[in-house]
């Protein structure tokens, strides 16, 4: 057996199995490595036939080919929008601009191709072609899925046709429309900004922690705050003696060790710190993120619940956009505004010192230990504090005298 990648760097695969998925002769396994990612390894069905690295988005054939039809419109695009739905961002990790995108091509006879996590938290891209089946799809997820063969199943419907809508981080979009190898009017991409993904090991990881801190099996698991716009950690516990649920709520990345290593990219694919896809044009029609810094930009927008950047990157983006578009609240902004606040639009996230240890460390130590100390966040402590005092009203009451006091100075 040999690798697939012909560098032999992992740096240049992002696992979005279009070599697997375009190879008749099924020789080509998905091997999870000793961190939880997925790579191509041949098998003994290979005869070199050469389709897998034809098909691959890090093929400097498929980057030039990317490279010239973005070049070709890269004068008009992106257009750049803040927008949100009033009726979907419920429910919804910012604007609720993908549910919106979603229920159109739905109501098309289409089908929705997006992440969600299976009974065991294993996140997956799975096809929706129904409304009730759409939520699991909702919702960030910060961890990398599994596409499994579902690009197979999208050439599929989309050579009968059908309205197609698949949306995933730019280098599983970019592996999808190389693996397509031509355009189709029914296809509509969505990429969304990336700073980056850990394995699905490390996320198997943080549940078995979070489930031997309360005792209790857990059922649910949010990354953002479904009620307010931001960073939070919501998870659902079943609690067989009351025979009810009981939910742990974290209102700050900074208290959850998993969400504080992501936010610090402690832990991404090897690829993510070498990403060719952060850069504008985008590999999407049509890319997705929130408007952070809204106020300062248009501030009497209610972004109480959250405001979606949309970046509309090709003619096929803006054919989708202006279908949905009247349904929404929106201002047309510019993407440089947005840039200041979305670093990952144009350059890939640093690779920090901790990256190339951490997986050891916590196969070493233990994903607890490691959880207690390189995963801690600085401001633990005072953030806690915080917390603790708000419960018990004397925050405000600090904060009254804190401004008297500076008035007074």
């Amino acid at each position: 057996m040999s690798s697939f990648i012909v560098s032999n760097r992992k740096e240049d695969c992002c696992g979005c199995r279009a070599c697997d998925n375009i190879c008749a002769h099924h020789a080509i396994d998905m091997i999870a490595d000793e961190e939880g990612f997925l790579y191509p390894i041949k098998n003994d069905n290979c005869i070199d036939c050469g389709l897998c690295e034809k098909v691959c988005p890090y093929s400097p054939i498929n980057i030039e080919n990317e490279k010239a039809k973005q070049d070709k419109i890269k004068s008009i695009y992106p257009k750049t929008y803040a927008a949100y739905s009033e009726k979907d961002r419920i429910g919804s990790s910012s604007g609720g601009i993908f549910y919106t995108l979603a229920k159109h091509i739905i109501e098309k006879n289409g089908t929705v191709y997006g992440a969600a996590f299976d009974d065991d938290f294993q996140l997956h891209h799975v096809a929706v072609r129904s409304l009730d089946d759409l939520k699991p799809l909702r919702g960030s997820k910060y961890l990398q899925s599994n596409t499994g063969h579902i690009f197979s199943d999208i050439r599929d419907r989309l050579k009968k046709e059908e309205y197609v809508l698949f949306v995933g981080t730019p280098c599983q979009v970019a592996g999808l429309r190389a693996f397509l190898r031509k355009d189709y009017s029914t296809l509509y991409t969505a990429d969304l900004i990336c700073h980056g993904t850990p394995s699905q090991w490390m996320f198997d990881q943080h549940k078995a922690y979070l489930e031997n801190k309360y005792k209790a099996k857990l059922v649910d698991y949010h990354f953002r705050n479904e009620e307010m716009w931001g960073g939070c950690e919501i998870a659902d516990f079943a609690d067989p003696k009351k025979g009810k649920i009981r939910r742990h709520k974290l209102p700050s990345y900074d208290l959850s060790p998993y969400l504080y290593s992501f936010m610090y990219a402690f832990d991404y694919r090897h690829s993510c710190y070498e990403c060719p896809f952060a850069k504008v044009p985008r590999i999407g029609d049509i890319t997705l993120g929130d408007y952070w810094g809204i106020k300062n930009v248009f501030p009497t927008m209610d972004s109480s619940r959250g405001v979606s950047a949309i970046l509309v990157n090709s003619p096929q983006g803006e054919v989708i956009w202006n279908e949905i578009k009247d349904s929404l609240i929106y201002k047309e902004s510019d993407f440089n505004t947005v840039g200041l606040e979305n670093k990952n639009l144009l350059k890939h996230t640093e690779k920090p010192s901790i990256r190339d240890s951490v997986y050891k460390l916590v196969k070493e130590r233990g994903y607890e230990d490691v959880a207690n100390k390189e995963f801690r966040s600085p401001r633990f402590k005072a953030i806690k504090k915080k917390i603790l005092l708000q419960k018990v009203g004397i925050w405000q009451l600090m904060e009254i005298v804190h401004n008297v006091l500076k008035r007074l100075k």
